[in-house]
Protein backbone atom coordinates (compact mmCIF):
# COMPACT_ATOMS: atom_id res chain seq x y z
CA UNK A 1 0.00 0.00 0.00
CA UNK A 2 0.91 3.35 -0.59
CA UNK A 3 3.30 5.08 2.38
CA UNK A 4 2.98 8.75 2.87
CA UNK A 5 6.08 11.05 3.70
CA UNK A 6 6.18 14.53 4.97
CA UNK A 7 5.39 16.91 2.06
CA UNK A 8 7.51 19.61 1.00
CA UNK A 9 6.80 23.21 2.25
CA UNK A 10 6.10 24.62 -1.45
CA UNK A 11 3.66 21.42 -1.91
CA UNK A 12 1.81 22.96 1.58
CA UNK A 13 1.76 26.16 0.71
CA UNK A 14 0.27 24.98 -3.19
CA UNK A 15 -2.48 22.64 -1.10
CA UNK A 16 -4.24 24.95 0.71
CA UNK A 17 -6.00 25.61 -2.18
CA UNK A 18 -6.59 22.33 -2.92
CA UNK A 19 -8.60 22.17 -5.93
CA UNK A 20 -8.70 18.82 -6.06
CA UNK A 21 -10.29 18.48 -3.30
CA UNK A 22 -12.68 21.06 -4.27
CA UNK A 23 -13.75 19.51 -7.18
CA UNK A 24 -13.12 16.09 -6.27
CA UNK A 25 -16.78 14.87 -7.37
CA UNK A 26 -16.70 16.00 -10.82
CA UNK A 27 -12.85 14.85 -11.69
CA UNK A 28 -12.66 11.19 -10.95
CA UNK A 29 -12.98 10.55 -14.81
CA UNK A 30 -10.62 12.78 -15.33
CA UNK A 31 -8.27 11.41 -13.03
CA UNK A 32 -8.82 7.48 -14.42
CA UNK A 33 -8.39 9.04 -17.94
CA UNK A 34 -5.26 10.56 -17.03
CA UNK A 35 -3.80 7.98 -14.96
CA UNK A 36 -5.39 4.39 -16.60
CA UNK A 37 -4.10 2.38 -14.03
CA UNK A 38 -5.96 4.17 -10.99
CA UNK A 39 -9.04 1.54 -9.95
CA UNK A 40 -12.19 3.18 -9.08
CA UNK A 41 -11.28 1.94 -5.44
CA UNK A 42 -8.06 4.25 -6.41
CA UNK A 43 -10.23 7.19 -6.69
CA UNK A 44 -12.88 6.78 -4.23
CA UNK A 45 -10.37 6.03 -0.99
CA UNK A 46 -8.21 9.28 -1.84
CA UNK A 47 -11.21 11.71 -1.42
CA UNK A 48 -9.56 14.47 -3.02
CA UNK A 49 -6.01 14.22 -0.56
CA UNK A 50 -3.96 15.69 -3.04
CA UNK A 51 -1.17 13.47 -0.92
CA UNK A 52 -2.86 9.82 -0.99
CA UNK A 53 -3.34 10.29 -4.73
CA UNK A 54 0.17 11.09 -5.57
CA UNK A 55 1.47 8.06 -2.97
CA UNK A 56 -1.17 5.97 -4.78
CA UNK A 57 0.97 6.92 -8.39
CA UNK A 58 3.92 6.30 -6.70
CA UNK A 59 2.77 2.96 -6.26
CA UNK A 60 1.04 2.45 -9.90
CA UNK A 61 3.76 4.03 -11.78
CA UNK A 62 6.94 3.06 -10.09
CA UNK A 63 7.59 7.04 -10.04
CA UNK A 64 9.82 8.56 -6.96
CA UNK A 65 7.82 11.14 -4.40
CA UNK A 66 8.81 14.21 -6.05
CA UNK A 67 7.62 13.16 -9.24
CA UNK A 68 4.36 12.11 -8.50
CA UNK A 69 3.66 15.24 -6.78
CA UNK A 70 4.60 17.10 -9.27
CA UNK A 71 2.21 15.30 -11.68
CA UNK A 72 -0.60 15.82 -9.05
CA UNK A 73 0.47 19.42 -8.85
CA UNK A 74 0.33 19.55 -12.81
CA UNK A 75 -2.83 17.98 -12.91
CA UNK A 76 -4.60 20.40 -10.37
CA UNK A 77 -3.15 23.39 -12.39
CA UNK A 78 -5.07 22.65 -15.34
CA UNK A 79 -8.59 21.92 -13.59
Amino acid sequence: MATFEPVPQLWRRTMDQDRIKQEWTGISDKLQRRWRRLTPDDVLCAGGSAPYLAAVLQERYGVDRREALLQVYEFESEL
